[in-house]
């Protein structure tokens, strides 16, 4: 019959609009979970952790020591991001069986040690395309400490993971403004 000829197309159109969607839920929870808002930071990162162990099968554990969420939102939020590139590169390139995040307040700082057990990678290498215009996670990261006045260090050894430290002042402060005059004239 002629219905049952549409049926199966009409359906097949339905299940990709579901999975569209779910996509596009998943997408925006990711841009900034309101757990990030709601519960601070912590929270956040368990969640995000928990949900990431859940969507690729690696083992991926959050590690708290001494937090004590006097930090500004702006930091809280670079942290969050950094965190959520790292172990998007993860799943994407590392092949890796765990990883771990590990979060310290210590004095005026936060201390973020992301390490996971993949192939590692060489990080000149990955510098030099992002600057030609490729990935820009990495940058991404870097640029996310700086403008809060923090760091990031990525240490990467081939067939032995790779470890990301960041340090984040607790209060978030710019670099130092410049102006048009300073700027060299080459």
């Amino acid at each position: 019959s002629e219905t049952s000829a549409y049926a199966a197309p009409v359906q097949d159109s339905v299940n990709i609009v579901d999975v569209a969607l779910q996509q596009v839920r998943n997408l925006s929870l990711d841009l900034r979970p309101s757990l990030l808002d709601d519960l601070g930071l912590v929270a956040a990162l368990r969640w995000y952790v928990d949900r990431f162990t859940q969507r690729t099968g690696v083992t991926a554990e959050l590690l708290v020591d001494s937090y004590t969420a006097q930090v500004s939102t702006t930091v809280e939020t670079a942290c969050f991001r950094i965190v959520q590139e790292a172990l998007t590169n993860v799943m994407r390139y590392a092949q890796a069986q765990q990883v771990s995040v590990k979060l310290r307040q210590q004095d005026d700082a936060l201390h973020l040690l992301i390490c996971d057990n993949g192939i590692g990678f060489d990080v000149q290498a990955a510098r030099q395309k992002a600057a030609q215009g490729g990935s820009l996670g990495l940058l991404g990261m870097e640029e996310r400490a700086l403008l809060v006045g923090g760091q990031l260090t990525i240490k990467s050894i081939l067939l032995h993971g790779t470890a990301i430290e960041v340090h984040l002042p607790i209060a978030a402060y710019a670099s130092k403004p410049f102006h048009d005059s300073e700027i060299a004239v080459q």
